[in-house]
């Protein structure tokens, strides 16, 4: 499992705001998480049971389908690549040592043949980079507002 963690100096609510905000991510975060699109066309599309398409720095683009989108999380799960499947979480969490504030949290649980490698200290050095490279930014921009 990968798992990073940031807190943010504004509520959950104006976290995910920005969060959601897919078609704004370039102007504030441009590398690793390139971006997240819904491929639904429902008025819900990030409901449970939606598919979104992501393209994430070092992996091949792919299709994921959201296995929860709550008021404090959004998780979904990409298709095997490599015999690696990975849940992929996202926390907003109201935070226990920032007033007011958020704990961020993103996470990744492996599984497959080779899921194993893909602990933070190993191959998944890159993607543990990336994960907190984007919480920076993410803390950054909505900080900022």
């Amino acid at each position: 499992m990968i798992f990073t963690s940031i807190e943010i100096a504004r509520s959950p609510e104006e976290v995910k705001k920005i969060f959601f905000n897919f078609p704004a991510y370039p102007t504030w975060h441009t590398s690793f998480l390139h971006g997240i699109t819904p491929l639904s066309k429902d008025p819900n599309p990030l409901d449970a049971g939606s598919q979104v398409h992501c393209h994430i720095e070092g992996v091949p683009e792919f299709d994921a389908s959201i296995v929860e989108n709550s008021a404090r999380k959004f998780v979904w799960k990409g298709p095997p690549v490599m015999g690696v499947a990975g849940l992929h979480t996202f926390e907003f969490q109201p935070s226990e040592k920032t007033n007011g504030g958020t704990t961020f949290v993103q996470k990744e649980e492996f599984e497959g043949v080779l899921s194993f490698l893909l602990q933070e200290w190993l191959l998944g050095k890159s993607l543990f980079k990336g994960y907190n490279n984007f919480n920076a930014d993410l803390k950054k921009k909505v900080e900022s507002l």
